[in-house]
């Protein structure tokens, strides 16, 4: 079709899973469908465009022309209220107004691209090799968890969902886990489930086995399962931070310098022959624990590159001049924070945030010790046997870089499973650690740490079940991210 537009003039989704084919007779693989109109306009005429099918698959489409505008409207909006009808749910989107006044609100400029970006400056080739990882792992898991019919492609991966529509996502899966805590039914939980991908677009036909739907695959009826979907939400955050960007960058044959501008971080790359790719490499080696068996002695180090959010720093040194400088305070040392690659852009644009900051439905997966920022230390005494306890015994205290890759995308990672990727990527951190809270038990959910501590230190040694020492700040500017490591294993 032929049209003197970039894009629709209206376009209306709509989405109906039912996993068990009780409303919609797909009994075998259940039902998980979409219902795309669309008005485009065609020199002088109109034509609206339905697109439908299975979530996942391209579908089908049909087209209807009409002489005016209303009369478009009015074809689009009878077929739309007959699928509302029989059990569709409607997908509300996000409009350019919505975008640029919801953006503006939190102090992120988004200007429409009006021209081609042209590229200024140039980039050293391992700088460029970083920005394509970052925004090519968020672009990809999002394009590829979120159905296209929510209008997700690879250079626009959030697709137009609204924040409204996200806000719902996250809604269903807090009632998820009340469900849970009241023992609800099954037939509960296919019906909260159902909500939930209705309302947040996503392909189910993984959960198939043998030429059926496993439900006990895809029911919200367990809390590692809503987790999932609460860290794919976050994902759509941030797309949503980056959505401009990605837009930019799809205008350009080189996105380098739209991505680089896009992030704001200062980024450079470390030869492996210079002092800070030594430094950075002693620290992730020095006192590694042993304790993670299923890393140790397996890894090194691959690429390394400064990038530090820009601004942060000096957030970071002011706290640091008066908090580390405390009587009892630790002071200043590195730290590491794993995550899966997808999470990468996020964290370098936005840095971490503490929980009350974080959008709805984005939640902490770490609460053992309070509701605050974690990291694991690289103390600089890790493997020696100097430290000293409160009884005056001396311990042995280990570097946790082990412990954060554990939560990176590398195989293997303890905490994540179906790992395939030969790469891992963590963050090298600055922790501004004041007085320490010592927890030698979990304190779930500790707003705050005690009276006079400013963080909490919850150490392995003397601790029953804990392999691995955790620091757990609560204020932004405890820490900043000041290098992205790249790590493999050695064989």
């Amino acid at each position: 079709m032929s049209t003197n537009t970039d894009g629709p003039i209206e376009e209306i989704i709509l989405n109906w899973t039912d996993l068990t084919g009780k409303k919609t007779g797909a009994t075998a693989l259940g039902s998980n469908k979409f219902y795309k109109g669309s008005i485009f306009q065609n020199g002088n005429t109109f034509k609206v465009v339905f697109n439908y099918g299975r979530v996942g698959q391209a579908g089908q489409t049909q087209e209807v022309s009409a002489a005016t505008l209303d009369a478009a409207r009015k074809a689009l909006n009878k077929k739309i209220d007959e699928k509302v009808a029989k059990g569709y749910t409607r997908i509300e989107m996000r409009s350019e107004k919505d975008e640029l006044d919801k953006a503006k609100s939190k102090g992120v400029e988004l200007d429409k691209p009006k021209t081609k970006a042209v590229r200024t400056r140039e980039f050293h080739p391992e700088v460029e090799a970083l920005l394509k990882i970052l925004y090519g792992s968020t672009g990809a898991a999002v394009a590829a968890g979120l159905s296209s019919t929510a209008g997700a492609t690879k250079d626009a991966p959030l697709g137009n969902l609204s924040d409204k529509q996200l806000d719902k996502g996250a809604d269903i899966l807090d009632d998820a886990e009340k469900l849970i805590q009241k023992k609800g039914s099954k037939n509960d939980f296919v019906d909260l489930t159902n909500d939930f991908f209705s309302n947040i677009p996503r392909n189910i036909d993984h959960a198939r086995k043998g030429g059926r739907l496993n439900l006990d695959a895809i029911l919200l009826n367990d809390a590692k399962r809503i987790e999932e979907q609460r860290t794919f939400i976050g994902l759509l955050r941030d797309a949503f931070l980056q959505k401009e960007v990605f837009a930019k960058a799809a205008e350009v044959d080189d996105p380098t310098e739209v991505w680089y501008d896009g992030l704001k971080c200062d980024i450079e790359h470390v030869d492996a022959k210079s002092d800070y790719y030594k430094y950075v490499k002693n620290l992730f080696e020095k006192g590694q624990s042993p304790k993670n068996s299923n890393f140790y002695n397996l890894l090194k180090l691959g690429r390394v590159w400064k990038c530090e959010q820009q601004g942060r720093k000096a957030g970071f040194e002011e706290y640091a001049g008066v908090i580390a400088k405390k009587a009892g305070a630790t002071g200043v040392v590195p730290g590491w924070h794993g995550t899966r690659t997808e999470n990468l852009m996020g964290i370098c644009k936005t840095g971490l945030l503490m929980p009350e900051n974080l959008p709805k439905g984005v939640h902490i997966t770490g609460r053992a010790f309070g509701l605050g920022i974690y990291h694991t230390p690289c103390w600089l005494d890790s493997g020696d046997n100097t430290a000293v306890d409160e009884n005056g015994k001396k311990f042995t205290r280990h570097n946790g870089a082990l412990k954060s890759l554990n939560y990176s995308s590398l195989r293997g990672a303890y905490y994540h499973h179906g790992n395939t990727a030969n790469f891992g990527y963590m963050f090298l951190e600055e922790l501004a650690l004041g007085v320490p809270e010592l927890a030698l038990q979990a304190c779930f959910n500790k707003p705050r740490p005690n009276t006079g501590c400013d963080y909490i230190y919850a150490r392995a040694h003397g601790h029953q079940s804990l392999a691995n020492d955790e620091v757990v700040t609560f204020s932004e500017n405890a820490s900043r991210r000041v290098a992205i490591l790249e790590v493999t294993y050695k064989k």
